[in-house]
Order: C-alpha cells, then structure tokens, then sequence
C-alpha cells in the first residue's frame, strides 16, 4: 500500500483545503438531537455553495466540529460558529491543509456514552496543550481519541497514543461483518461499543467496534454496514485503516456490488486501505482482484475460507497483521500560520 506522508498534500490536479477541527460545550443536554437536525438543515443551505464539507460530533455534553474548505473559509466558518448560542468555550484541536477527507458536505455522530463531560473535556485541553506545544494529530485521530480512545495499554516504550492495529471490515451478507465483531468480543471478553451516524438526508448507518490485545498488541475491528461505506465520517476513517477485510458471500452479484461499493467509498481519498479479500474459493478472488485493481486498489487474496468461520477468518488476518508491521504514525506538523481559539 503506498501511503503519502501526512498532511496528505494536494497533488497536481488536487484542490487543496483547509482542515479545521474545533471542540466546544454544548450549552443545554434537552434536544440535542433536534439541535443537529437544525444545525444540519443550515449546513446543507450555506456551506455546498462555498465548498465547505463538515462533520457534527455529539457526545458528553460536546460538539465536535470538523470542517474542510478552500484556503481561508473553514476560519470563517468557524468564527461563525462560535457566535451560536448553543454552545460555547469553543477550542481549536486540529488544523491543517491537503487534499480533502470529507467526500460529502455533511455527516454527523450523536454517541450515547454516559461518561462526565469533565472526562472528555480533558482529552480536549490535552489535544490543545499538545498543539500549543507544537505536536498535533491526523484529523482522523482527533476524533478517535476524543469519542473513541483506546482503552489498553500501549505496548512498553511506545508514546503515540495511536500505535494500534485498525482493521475495518465489511460483508457481502447482511450481518457478516457485525458476526465476527461480536465473535472477537466473546473470545476476548470485551465489550461491543456502537455508534449511530446520519448524512445528509436518509444514509442513517451503524457501526460496531470492539478492542482486545492480539499477539501483545492492542488492535480495533471496526465492523461497517454496506451503506455505512458510502457514510462522509466513516469514508474519512478509510485512510486511516491499514486494512480493510472484505468477506464475500460466494454469490457473484452481491460480492461484485460490495467491491464496487468499497470502490466508490475509496475514490478521492488522500490514501486507501489494503482490501483482504476472504472467499471460500480461489476462482472467486481472481475475478474480485481485477475488479480492485480497475479500481486502482490494492487487493490481497486470503487463502480460501468460508467467511462465516470466524475463528478462520481471524487466522488469516492475524497472519497479516503479524507481517504488515506496526500502524503510521498519526502525528503531524502544525501549520502556519494557525487559528489561536
């Protein structure tokens, strides 16, 4: 897989924009939901026309705000967004300039956690003290840590807090990649966290998760729903996986639309995940690894497997992780020069 350095600069032909993330308290808990149903219904009317894409994260007794536009509009917009009455202490947690993440001009996340809203007010003032200091994180990475951190422990002597093993994955069959989610939870012992996204109109989609020490090293799986794929939030996170495991069904059409699904995810983003392609036969990854390579993919073909075996499954991409070495690194540079909020 190749994979630009970050910021993920804008190549020839690549419009470059600005990335700003901003952390601010929400000023009541009553309707927050109606509250982003407002906030998006503006978005949609006045940011398309200036090219601003955004995301909406709620969670804790915060908003979460990321936006990406042409040199000069995400300030703008968030100075604007600071002066709305339904929130406020607004804090800049991320800025930087390359080719754009967010394929689609509005998502948004509204996460039921019930922790205190002091727990992650201090992973905000600890992503701004980090940038005061001249150290920042991958967009990608700021909203990991600040509505899903990883909750194991580092291997010894490792300080990035984002030095674990992300694989996503998706089915060509209904519940597949939501099977093996809950598989890896029960043989670990560990909890299924969920999440809820919305876009801009009906692309309502879940997203289940689960953590667990593989080999010494803490990993993610991040299960996706094939319209959850097409997701502006969840498209962003695409280049921040490594890999992406597909499980095909053994069914031609449905394995074929899921590759073109993944395909139509992919396009535009600064960088792409290796696709591990899981089949019961061999004839099965040829024809999917042509259509991936049509796609300007990289497509790597497990040996043949039923993908409802999970524990199979899980050998294969264990495997892979063992040979694929550990994540990149999601520190970046800071720009300048940069918002002061």
């Amino acid at each position: 897989m190749s994979r630009p350095l970050p910021p993920y600069a804008a190549g020839a032909g690549d419009q470059e924009v600005e990335r700003i993330i901003c952390a601010s308290m929400t000023t009541g808990s009553d309707g927050l939901f109606a509250q982003m149903e407002a906030i998006r219904a503006s978005a949609l009317r006045h940011n398309p026309p200036l090219g601003l894409h955004a995301v909406l994260l709620c969670q804790a007794g915060w908003f979460v705000h990321w936006a990406e536009g042409p040199h000069g509009s995400t300030g703008a917009l968030m100075a604007r967004v600071r002066e709305d009455p339904r929130h406020h202490s607004q804090r800049v947690v991320h800025q930087s300039r390359g080719k754009r993440f967010l394929q689609t001009p509005w998502s948004m996340m509204l996460s039921p956690s019930g922790e205190p809203a002091a727990d992650f007010g201090r992973r905000v003032t600890e992503l701004r003290y980090m940038m005061d200091r001249g150290r920042q994180f991958a967009p990608t990475s700021v909203i990991r840590r600040l509505s899903a951190p990883l909750q194991l422990p580092l291997p010894d002597g490792e300080s990035d807090p984002e030095a674990f093993h992300r694989v996503g994955v998706c089915s060509a069959s209904p519940n597949g990649a939501f099977d093996l989610v809950r598989w890896l939870a029960h043989r670990h012992d560990e909890a299924v966290a969920s999440r809820r996204f919305a876009g801009e109109a009906d692309m309502d989609s879940g997203s289940d998760y689960v953590e667990f020490l593989e080999d010494g090293q803490p990993c993610r799986v991040i299960a996706v729903s094939r319209p959850g794929l097409l997701h502006g939030l969840r498209r962003a996170f695409l280049p921040d996986w490594p890999q992406l495991l597909m499980l095909f069904s053994g069914q031609p059409r449905h394995d074929a639309a899921l590759m073109a699904r993944v395909a139509e995810a992919c396009e535009n983003l600064p960088c792409t995940p290796t696709l591990l392609g899981v089949a019961a036969s061999a004839s099965a990854h040829s024809t999917l690894a042509r259509q991936a390579a049509q796609a300007g993919l990289d497509y790597v073909a497990t040996d043949p497997v039923s993908p409802l075996d999970c524990a199979a499954v899980w050998d294969r991409v264990r495997e892979h992780l063992r040979n694929s070495g550990p994540p990149p690194s999601s520190v970046w540079a800071l720009p300048t020069p940069r918002l002061a909020a």
